[in-house]
């Protein structure tokens, strides 16, 4: 299944010339912001606008072994976007005490340095997270944190494998 999303998700691989085995180049960090494969895979989040955000295959960077093993692709898609305000009200619990949500700095760390541009100075916003609202997200088949900025009404993720729902 990670090779379907890294397929859908990220283009960039290339094969080496000459005799030698095939080999994937490391992806670029390439900026998107269509929402549309971002909806499929974070439906809970409802209707996005504004998305910022990055899909990379991991591994394969010079003299990373993991190029040269067959089998699945991991993919890691981090970004964010805006989010309606009454769905994020909904998400955080806003007026109905905020439940397990937990105020604090973005956690994502090893953003692509291209990510970190765009975000600016929204990583010092106040983000709430809560590792419950992940679970219910990711249902243990991925891995996956959102946090949330309530003044600016987005979300940011930062997922490996993300599943795509509905077709």
């Amino acid at each position: 299944m990670g090779v379907l999303v890294a397929g859908a998700l990220v283009s960039g691989c290339s094969s080496a010339g000459g005799d030698g085995p095939a080999t994937t180049a490391p992806t670029p960090a390439r900026l998107r912001s269509d929402t549309e494969p971002l909806q499929r895979r974070f439906p809970e989040l409802g209707p996005l606008s504004g998305a910022t955000w990055v899909g990379a295959v991991l591994g394969g960077g010079p003299g990373d072994a993991r190029a040269a093993v067959p089998g699945p692709t991991d993919v890691r898609v981090d970004g964010f976007a805006g989010i309606e305000p009454a769905t994020l009200a909904a998400i955080t619990g806003s007026g109905s005490g905020g439940g397990s949500w937990q105020p604090g700095p973005l956690g994502c760390p090893g953003l692509p340095d291209v990510l970190e541009r765009e975000l600016g100075d929204g990583r010092q916003a106040t983000w709430l997270h809560s590792e419950d609202y992940d679970r219910s997200v990711t249902h243990g088949r991925y891995t996956g944190s959102f946090f949330f900025d309530r003044e600016r009404s987005r979300v940011f993720f930062c997922t490996v494998n993300p599943e795509a729902h509905g077709g």
